[in-house]
């Protein structure tokens, strides 16, 4: 009895066993295996630094992993899967060659490789060490002009890093260019680190980044900026008037004595320039007239433009109306039969109207016999003219008259022929 119980619970024993190898089998069909190298970079966290160290260098950031997993698994991965630490623990300045962990939330993921395999890591002492900020001007200041030199705020900046970066740091600056200024300049200006060799120094903390450099620009004794005055001579034509006078450049600087500059308005005035008549833009190359003892630094000539523009202007003409497409045959009566046109435009262009440059139309094409409330318009005007309205803006149009009528052509009636009649058939 003992042996067929036995028997008994191997053969249930060995049902299981191929029931399970035929579920396994069944699964990894369904579920295959896949194997192959992780596509994104995976990055590198260190760990467990010691407070008072920084890391200067490293070999690399991130690292390739080669992997095995169920495709549902691989379906699934992100880089927010994987964990690759260097444990820094216990680890003191100097070079050091430590070993990567990597860690996966998917128990079935397997790394088979890592690469690479360990990182090596330069640990340093941090050392932070304030630094007095200087300040150059890299251009010249404009011709007659001076410059005081930079003021920086703040004057002193922290630096923090690797010891021996911070250490090779010669020269702390905030340079800036005047571009021209002829004012006091200040400008936030990024802090640039050098070492001896003018070469820069990296991978440091700069606190602030940034400061602010002001330089006092001042004119130089014996020297003055002026704006220039364009002088105007006669009368442009009638109907038109000056729009704009243009002086380029529109200042100057003048050099003298200082108490003959002194005497000089902020302002000097060119020769007259001729506008007389003139009926368009006028633009001439002018002189400057200085007092005795006073010349233009720099003098490069003085253009002078002058606009001159039509005086713009309104005008109300009036004109009959013109019927335009009524029907042969048919009469047509307007009221009222002349309107008013309001114009805008040049003036001299108004002046010179004449009777058929504005005409008024109305529109009756198609229309029989009736009484019409129309619009009428003004299609053709000058092309420097516009209608500003029509007074009115409707008109009445009374039609009459018949169309002659086409006399009807009568049709003959058809003759309706007679059908023989069928002769009866008298039985014997």
């Amino acid at each position: 009895m003992i042996r067929s119980l036995l028997s008994q619970l191997f053969s249930l024993a060995m049902v299981l066993a191929l029931a399970i190898v035929i579920w396994g089998v069944a699964t990894i069909e369904d579920n295959p295996s896949h194997e192959a190298i992780y596509p994104d970079p995976l990055p590198i966290e260190l760990t467990n630094r010691a407070e008072g160290l920084v890391i200067h260098q490293k070999t690399a950031d991130t690292v390739k992993l080669k992997l095995r997993a169920p495709q549902a698994s691989w379906d699934q991965l992100q880089p927010a899967s994987f964990s690759i630490t260097a444990d820094l623990q216990s680890l003191d300045a100097g070079l050091h060659q430590v070993p990567l962990q990597v860690r996966v939330t998917d128990p079935r993921v397997r790394v088979l490789s890592i690469e690479p395999q360990s990182i090596g890591v330069r640990l340093e002492r941090l050392k932070t060490r304030e630094f007095d900020v200087s300040s150059d001007v890299l251009d010249a200041a404009p011709l007659g002009y001076t410059f005081k030199q930079p003021v920086v705020t703040p004057a002193k900046v922290k630096v923090s890093g690797p010891a021996t970066l911070v250490d090779q740091i010669a020269q702390v600056s905030a340079d800036l260019y005047l571009r021209g200024a002829k004012a006091p300049v200040e400008r936030e200006v990024s802090v640039q680190l050098r070492d001896a060799q003018d070469n820069p120094v990296t991978g440091v903390t700069v606190t602030p980044t940034n400061v602010v450099v002001r330089v006092q620009v001042e004119q130089r004794v014996g020297y003055k900026d002026v704006s220039i005055k364009a002088m105007l001579k006669g009368s442009v034509a009638p109907g038109y008037w000056i729009s704009n006078i243009l002086v380029a450049p529109s200042t100057a600087t003048i050099v003298g004595s200082p108490e003959v500059l002194a005497k000089v308005p902020g302002f000097i005035e060119t020769l007259p320039i001729d506008v007389n008549s003139a009926t368009a833009e006028v633009t001439k190359r002018a002189t400057l007239s200085l007092p005795e003892g006073v010349s233009v630094l720099n003098n490069e000539g003085v253009t002078v433009q002058v606009s001159v523009t039509p005086i713009m202007g309104g005008q109300t003409v009036r004109r009959k109306v013109v019927l335009q497409g009524l029907t042969r045959g048919l009469n047509a009566n307007v009221s009222p039969d002349s309107i008013e046109v309001i114009l805008s435009g040049p003036l001299p262009n108004l002046q010179n109207l004449s009777a058929d440059d504005v005409q008024v139309v109305v529109d009756v094409t198609g229309l029989l016999a009736g009484t019409y409330p129309l619009k009428p318009r003004v299609p053709v005007v000058p092309a420097s003219l516009r209608v500003q309205s029509i007074v009115p803006e409707t008109v009445q149009v009374i039609i009459t008259g018949v169309l002659p009528t086409a006399t009807p052509t009568a049709t003959p009636t058809p003759t309706p022929t007679a059908m023989p009649s069928a002769t009866p058939t008298v039985p014997r």
